[in-house]
Order: structure tokens, then sequence, then C-alpha cells
């Protein structure tokens, strides 16, 4: 797959931002009745420049990277797995728990961390390059051989990261100051709302109302069109058939704002949590997802304003552990996943746990309250199971409002609801939580 992804970089100990850049497809042959495991090859290019520029200096920093590519790679790595240095600065690991595609966002995870160490020791021309492929099983009896390096190099997908100085300077300052001044809060909204004004769209916070007691303390920021009902449309369908990049930016943007939105409400000393979507496919793809997984990185978030990530329009058929490792990816400090499915029908076949915060479901325009109804009570049946939430979108009238209540739905969102329909993120903040 070819495809360019950036990883925003974090504001502390002046960490850089990196460009992940992927040039090489798939090429991985599986064997018929054998086993395939993710496996890895991970090193640091143009390392003779590196250790001349920095002379005496070299032999500690090497052991410092060592340690940071041992630890990164046996947090993520099982009982059974290998880790095994072959050259200098030049590592064979194997991922017997991960899917390929999760292998992958850890390598180049664990490169991004790398990098951020040896820029910050000023040296110039750094990449770590890691090789991502299946290997058979049998191929890691000699793992201490060149043979399945050999093999990572002719099959591996190939993952190059690299700091950018000039941009990793410019996204910690202003992340840093997100978190302390409110001018650069408001820059992220800002900068948000004149992207979508740009594409003739809008963006507003949605109240998201708790079914028995009518008021919330929770609101959804999503985009709509100003010249359609104002109701919250998810980026896929705001834009269609746009290229990939412009919806990753999009959805970025909008997660940016929200957490610049949580910000304000906890500088004010209220609370609320405050939700944005992400769309199933962008967490799909490979780059796609590492740009975006690398934005939720590096927002702040709080802990009495936490960010509620929804996964939106998860396709009927979506196989249950795919999910479930997506919901798990998007781990972070005062992150919650939920995930709202498109149809309700597979519902009855999820025997797993998602890990997911909430569960949800947009009611069909041609919805009546009967089956809303029936669809909503397997949905709350589900959620407890799941030990998790219920909520349900769209409610436009009191029949089908009625309907999610008497089946035991706990949160909402639509025009039956009543008013505030919804907000700007730049009026000034509500005192939560809100009534009706």
């Amino acid at each position: 797959m070819d495809g360019e992804a950036c990883w925003p970089a974090r504001d502390q100990d002046g960490t850089a931002k990196v460009d992940t850049v992927t040039d090489l497809q798939w090429m991985d042959r599986e064997q018929k009745g054998e086993t395939q495991v993710p496996a890895a090859k991970l090193h640091i290019l143009h390392l003779d420049p590196i250790k001349a520029k920095l002379g005496d200096k070299w032999g500690k920093l090497s052991g410092l990277v060592h340690k940071l590519f041992e630890k990164a790679l046996r947090n993520v790595q099982g009982p059974s797995d290998h880790f095994l240095l072959i050259d200098e600065m030049s590592y064979v690991v194997t991922f017997n728990t991960l899917s390929l595609e999760a292998a992958s966002l850890a390598c180049a995870s664990i490169a991004k961390e790398v990098c951020e160490l040896l820029f910050g020791a000023d040296v110039d021309d750094i990449a770590v390059r890691g090789l991502v492929a299946l290997v058979p099983q049998s191929s890691l009896r000699d793992i201490a051989g060149g043979a399945i390096a050999d093999m990572l190099e002719r099959r591996g997908g190939e993952i190059i990261v690299r700091p950018d100085r000039h941009t990793a300077t410019h996204e910690d300052r202003k992340l840093k100051i997100a978190v302390e001044n409110s001018g650069a809060v408001n820059e992220w909204i800002a900068n948000a709302e004149e992207l979508f004004a740009k594409n003739g769209m809008a963006m507003a916070l949605f109240p998201v109302w708790d079914l028995k007691s009518r008021k919330s303390a929770s609101v959804h920021l999503a985009a709509f069109s100003p010249s359609a009902e104002k109701a919250p449309v998810p980026i896929r369908k705001l834009f269609r058939q746009a290229h990939e990049a412009h919806y990753v930016e999009h959805e970025t943007a909008l997660l940016r704002a929200a957490s610049a939105y949580a910000q304000q409400v906890h500088r004010v000393q209220k609370v609320c949590a405050v939700s944005v979507g992400v769309s199933y496919e962008t967490l799909s793809g490979l780059h796609a997802r590492i740009a975006y997984i690398g934005a939720l990185k590096a927002i702040p978030a709080a802990a009495s304003c936490p960010i509620l990530l929804r996964i939106e329009r998860v396709p009927e058929g979506t196989p249950h552990g795919r999910l479930a490792e997506i919901v798990n990816m998007l781990a972070a400090p005062n992150i919650r996943p939920t995930v709202e499915f498109q149809s309700l029908r597979d519902l009855a076949e999820l025997d797993i746990r998602l890990g997911a915060a909430g569960i949800g479901w947009t009611l069909p325009a041609d919805c009546d309250g009967a089956s809303a109804r029936g669809w909503a009570a397997k949905l709350a049946q589900r959620a407890a199971s799941q030990k998790a939430f219920s909520f349900v979108q769209g409610l436009k009238n009191n029949e089908l409002l009625a309907a999610v209540q008497e089946a035991g739905i706990r949160f909402g969102t639509g025009s039956a609801l009543g008013s505030p329909l919804c907000f700007g993120t730049l009026d000034p903040v509500p005192n939560f939580p809100l009534g009706n």
C-alpha cells in the first residue's frame, strides 16, 4: 500500500513529530497447512554518520536506545515471543498475539519513540526502518540465524519513521500551550471551524441526554450541512467520494476540537464528557489508522472531562475479534471508546468482550415505534452483558423516544428530546448538567 501518515508529537522532553512512510505492499506468501506468525525486523538507518557525529557519546546513547527497544517491545509481546539483536541496532521480533496490522502499528510506535530519543541528542538524518510480515512458524526455530531477517527483507511491508524538526517544534509548542492557555485551545477549535467552512459545512455540540433523568452531562461534537437539518452527520457521509486523506484530516480536526472543548470545560471547573466520532473505515486502513491514533495519543484529556471516542457506522458482518482489537488500539488515558453499529443484526452473535464503554445505534429514517422498541431492547440487553452503556441516535419524535425508553436504553440524541438541539464550540460553557 502506498501512502503517508503522520504521528503528531507529544509535548514532553522536546520530543519530535515523525512522518511514517510506507511504500511497499505486503508480500507474504502463506504456506499451506502451516501457521503464520507476525514478525518484524527493526533497525536504525544511517547509523555510521550518527556514531561519527556523537563520538564517545554513542556508547551511552546506544545502551539507552537498546533498553528502549526492549522495553517497548516487551510491552506488546506475549510470553512465547522472541526478541533478538542480530546486528548493532538491528532486531528481529515476533508478535504471536497480535494481528499483522496491530504488529505494524506497534512497530511504528516503537520507531517513533526511538526517533524522539535520538532527536533529543540533536542528531540529523535519523530514521528507523521496520519490515513487518507473516512468517511460517517453522522459520522461528532458527531465529538466531540470518534466514528470518532475509525473509522479512523479501516479504515485509516497509515502515520508515523519521522526525521533522520544524513541524515537531510547532506541534509541541501548540500542544503544550493548549492545556495552559485558552487562546491556543480556541485555535484548535477555530482551525476546525475554518476547515469545515471551506467545504460549506459547520460543526456543533449536540447534547447527549440521559433518558431517565432527562439531563445532559455529555455532548457530541459533529459536523453538519447548514443547508439541511441540524443533526450530526458522520464525516464519510458528509463528504462522499473524497480522498482518504480528506476524511482523516477532518476527523482529526474534530478530535482536536473535542479535546480543546473538554479543556475549556475543565478550566471553568465543570464536568462533562465530550464525544467525537471516527469512522470504522479510517480505523481499518493501516495508514489512516496510524495517523489517527498518533493524533489521539497526543491530545490532552482530563478525568473530569473524558473523551468518548465513537467508532461510527461499524458495517454489518464485521468480525467481532477485529472490532475488539481496534477498540484496544484506542486505549489512552481518559479516552473511552464506544461503538456505533450500522445494523443490530450482529448483536445476537456478539460473544466476546469488545472492551467498549458504550454500544449504540442510529435509528433508520423509516423506523417506526414497534421496530425501534424491539431492536432497542436487544441493544440494551447486549450492552448490559458487555458492561457498557447503551445509546441511540436519531430520536425524531415522541413515539421513538417512548419506545427506546421502554426498552431500557440509557442515552439518546435527537430533536424529540427538546432544546437545546445544539450549540457552538466557542459559545460560553453551559452550566452542566443541562436540563429540558
